[in-house]
């Protein structure tokens, strides 16, 4: 019996979210009743508020789920040590981050899309500093001795990822396969953009 109520509950839920993520794409978050979602997933207000205190609570379960997610898939121990990265598994880990998001590419693409919520591209780009960071601190241990100040090298980071993710949702960058995206960041990634595009790195420049 519980195994069955269980089921429903899930059910439930998962008719909520996806009328929320549906409404958002359509109108916008802040214009967002409850009777709207109760109308879209079907249901009575009664029923929505079994599972959830509001609009915000929803949105946030919501967006920390998938998020929660997509960090899981990021797992960054997995291809650094200390003094080098493993391009193999670099790939790998790139590929569950690839592969994650277009599992979830509609919630994706209207999060961040015109009508999305206007702090979500800051919540990612937060978590995933703050997973870079704790990472860099187990591996190389004092960050204050790099080369380059380290809350410049995790933003550069998390927003150069939240860039591509945004672009590769778009029209145009969503032609591109899951192999291509792989592939190309992979070498974006370890050769910098620079030597990416077929430019030498000239470091002491000879006057003609």
């Amino acid at each position: 019996m519980t195994k069955k109520t269980d089921l429903r509950v899930l059910k439930t839920q998962k008719l909520i979210k996806e009328a929320l993520i549906s409404l958002i794409d359509r109108k916008g978050f802040e214009s967002i009743t409850i009777q709207d979602v109760a109308d879209e997933a079907l249901i009575n207000r009664a029923t929505f508020y079994l599972h959830y205190q509001d609009k915000y609570d929803l949105l946030e379960q919501i967006s920390n789920a998938y998020l929660n997610e997509l960090m899981d898939a990021a797992d960054i121990t997995f291809h650094l040590k200390k003094g080098e990265v493993n391009v193999n598994r670099f790939k790998i880990t790139l590929r569950k981050v690839i592969e994650n998001i277009e599992k979830n590419k509609l919630f994706y693409q209207v999060m961040l899309g015109p009508n999305g919520i206007p702090n979500f591209t800051n919540k990612i780009e937060k978590l995933l500093s703050d997973k870079f960071k704790m990472t860099f601190n187990s591996v190389y241990g004092n960050l204050n001795q790099l080369e380059v100040p380290v809350d410049l090298i995790l933003s550069f980071i998390s927003s150069a990822y939240i860039g591509v993710l945004k672009w590769w949702l778009s029209d145009e960058g969503s032609t591109y396969s899951v192999d291509f995206m792989v592939e190309q960041l992979a070498t974006l990634i370890t050769k910098g953009p620079i030597n990416a595009i077929g430019h030498k790195m000239i470091f002491n420049e000879e006057d003609n």
